[in-house]
């Protein structure tokens, strides 16, 4: 998988399921595209240890911003 793909099938996840992602609004999520939001946390390593916990694979890790906050990509 090129550098590029990875976390693509994470973000077609989270584009397909919105409210969900909303819920989390102002956390760090871990999402697998298989299995959905693995973990959250007020950061990125406490949602990649929740994630961890109970998934080996590694997942895609992301902020999701608040309504008064706008999402960059860089």
């Amino acid at each position: 998988m090129g550098e590029w793909e990875m976390g693509k099938e994470e973000l077609e996840w989270m584009s397909k399921h919105e409210k969900e992602v909303e819920k989390y609004s102002g956390k760090w999520v871990a999402v697998l595209a298989k299995r959905g939001i693995t973990g959250s946390g007020r950061s990125p390593k406490e949602a990649i240890r929740e994630s961890k916990e109970r998934f080996p694979e590694r997942p895609m890790v992301m902020r999701v911003p608040r309504k008064d906050e706008e999402m960059y990509i860089l």
